[in-house]
């Protein structure tokens, strides 16, 4: 059975996974009111039972049902001036619409039982924006301890105008108008099951040299990815309920993003488009992206060569450029006080953490400053960067891909400007972190003496996923429940199984972690790349750990165990089956991390040349209070360890740590775009 996205990730840790277990009467009653609330989002259900509930219940009049008076004080200031209209697209990027989904989400997560949160989330679906009630009511089940071990469907089925191109959308409008197909092309009917073929982009737009990246930038399960890191982690909301993890925020946001670029720029040099370019605040900039997403209005496009440096834009370049130096001024005067006196950040740590806070969360930014002075560098330079002018109605919000979680991969420019973020940071490190040591990375007694993989092959394939939330049923076919599932098929990015065998020699009996990487071998004009240029563009594939013997130790470890990859998601259509069966299949720590089958690069015909590094280090045991987190943490050590610093070539020609290269193949079709329908 496929394993399916939990948002108690980090809440607790099961021994086996894809098993199928009884959960107790109330939470499988819970599970089914939850996802009652998510079946076709858009659509008014007015028979339903939540319907009822919602459209009576009145906050007000329940304000004592809630542990925070102000949460609900501030809600009906925004209800009472008016929320932002249920049809519009909801971003996070809009001041307005942020501020009343944070309100939303507060009223959610105060609630004072689970019977007042769903008689309040009926209330929301109700009366409410559906990517505003989405977003606040994830995050709610993911932070209250009552909802956190619930199971939610993925964003891509909830929303599809996000995941699938208008043209394809509107062949699905079309067959539904005409009760079946009428010899359209690129349309399949499956014993009353329409599959609408369809590729990355739309023809008119193949051609821009970004195209060739569409099978990883528009990938549902990393776009699905992305959205759910935002999900679990927003910027906004310093009141974790994940407790002592707070203190491993700060690495996670740094390490995410790292890897995420990384990824990125394997697959850029794989596909011959070289290195990540980079950017400027007061010159044009240069690739273009064409949007062939629509909700109520097409999403914006931007041009290349896109004149960014203007008069309307130059307060926002003015404060991203002084964010930037002020940095750069904490890196010349070589200390934390310039930004703790600042106190734009919660530092709570060392000051790798301030660094990553200063980038990436900034809550003391979020709350402490008057609602007309929070800014985020990111909300603010990903918006400049899309090129949307800002609508005369502050109540609407322009849609393009780079501003809403759910699309914001599918633009070039989001990694570079993440690229530019993570250079910031490179450059501290590199200036006040010393690289490990021979010492510090030596593993006395231990020697991997080889290590063998198998051979890497990457290839497309056909994927099917529903759209049905996407289009509008009539009161009868929705009643009855027997409405026509549409089904979009499209080639995706997979790789062949392969194993990865290593050979310990051990004088010691000891417990250890065993790390793999993967990296670039050489750089876009085909020059060796030195480790110590190249220590920030390794991805990390796999961490696990094992009890080395005395002796020869001999492990094996297949890509579908690889701890930081998950498997593919549940439909909700079958997640409601499995919770009316009181079964639900538990992989409790997968929310996090990227679709299993996108953990490779894609290859070549003929291979292309990539390198790997084993390292074998001390297992450092989690104190008690952390242990629940075991699966996403694997030790006390940074996450991306031994390549969280700059690197000293030498130091890591140790027994314990093995390079190697290798060569990732690619069978079958070049290009995914193979319909071109």
């Amino acid at each position: 059975m496929k394993t399916v996205v939990i948002l108690a990730a980090l809440v607790a840790v099961i021994a086996a996974l894809d098993i199928d277990l009884s959960v107790e009467i109330d939470d499988i009653e819970r599970q089914q009111k939850v996802l009652s609330l998510l079946e076709n989002i858009q659509q008014e259900s007015t028979d339903a039972d939540w319907w009822q509930i919602g459209s009576e219940y009145d906050v007000e009049a329940n304000i004592n049902s809630y542990t925070d008076e102000k949460a609900v004080e501030e809600f009906l200031h925004y209800y009472n001036s008016g929320f932002m209209p249920k049809d519009e697209t909801f971003s996070m990027f809009n001041d307005r619409m942020r501020e009343e989904a944070i309100a939303l989400f507060k009223l959610l997560y105060y609630a004072d039982d689970f019977d007042t949160f769903f008689n309040t989330a009926a209330f929301v679906r109700v009366h409410f924006n559906d990517g505003q009630f989405l977003y606040a009511y994830y995050i709610a089940i993911y932070q209250r301890p009552d909802t956190n071990t619930l199971v939610l469907p993925s964003p891509h089925e909830m929303l599809p105008q996000y995941f699938v191109d208008t043209k394809t959308l509107l062949k699905a409008y079309h067959v539904k108008m005409q009760n079946g197909n009428d010899g359209q092309e690129g349309v399949n009917n499956q014993n009353g099951r329409f599959i609408f073929y369809a590729n990355y982009t739309s023809p008119w737009l193949t051609g821009n040299e970004e195209d060739k990246l569409s099978y990883f930038t528009e990938d549902i399960d990393m776009n699905s990815y992305y959205y759910y890191f935002q999900i679990l982690f927003p910027f906004w909301w310093s009141g974790n309920s994940l407790e002592q993890f707070d203190e491993y925020q700060s690495d996670l946001f740094y390490f995410t993003y790292q890897q995420l670029v990384a990824k990125y720029y394997l697959n850029r040099l794989s596909s011959g488009l070289g290195e990540i370019p980079e950017f400027s605040w007061i010159a044009p900039i240069k690739p273009g992206h064409y949007s062939s997403l629509s909700t109520n209005y097409p999403f914006f496009s931007r041009n290349e060569n896109y004149q960014i440096n203007k008069v309307e834009n130059a307060m926002n370049i003015q404060y991203l450029n002084n964010y930037e130096q002020y940095f750069l001024s904490y890196i010349e005067q070589g200390n934390s006080e310039i930004l703790q006196n600042k106190k734009l950040i919660n530092l709570r740590n060392s000051p790798v953490d301030l660094v990553n806070e200063y980038w990436f969360t900034n809550y003391e930014l979020a709350e402490n400053l008057p609602q007309n002075q929070k800014r985020s560098y990111g909300i603010v330079g990903l918006h400049l960067l899309a090129g949307t002018p800002d609508p005369l109605d502050k109540r609407i919000a322009i849609p393009s891909d780079l501003e809403l979680y759910q699309t914001s991969l599918r633009d070039p420019v989001f990694y570079q400007f993440y690229a530019r973020t993570l250079n910031y940071i490179f450059q501290w490190k590199r200036e006040n972190l010393e690289p490990y040591s021979s010492s510090d990375l030596n593993l006395e007694g231990v020697q991997i003496s080889d290590v063998q993989i198998d051979e890497l092959v990457t290839f497309f394939e056909l994927y099917d996923f529903n759209i049905s939330n996407a289009i509008y049923y009539s009161a009868e076919e929705f009643n009855a429940n027997d409405r026509t599932n549409f089904t979009v098929r499209q080639p995706r990015l997979n790789h062949k199984v392969f194993m990865l065998r290593v050979s310990v020699q051990s004088d010691v009996a000891t417990s250890a972690l065993v790390k793999l990487f993967l990296g670039p071998k050489y750089d876009s004009n085909g020059f060796h790349l030195s480790i110590e240029d190249n220590w920030k563009n390794f991805v990390e594939l796999d961490w696990f750990m094992i009890n080395l013997t005395l002796g020869q130790n001999e492990i094996e470890r297949s890509s579908q165990d690889f701890s930081l990859y998950r498997k593919d998601t549940d439909a909700v259509a079958e997640l409601l089956k499995m919770s009316k069966q009181g079964k639900v299949p538990f992989d409790m720590s997968e929310t996090l991390y990227q679709p299993e089958r996108m953990m490779l690069p894609k290859g070549t015909k003929g291979g292309f040349p990539f390198q790997i590094y084993v390292v074998v280090y001390p297992q450092t045991s989690l104190p008690l209070e952390l242990t629940k987190y075991s699966l996403l943490l694997p030790d006390t050590k940074p996450l991306s360890y031994p390549f969280d610093r700059p690197v000293r070539e030498a130091s890591f020609k140790q027994p314990n740590i093995y390079n190697k290269d290798v060569f990732i193949y690619h069978e079958g079709d070049d290009n995914p775009n193979i319909y071109n329908i």
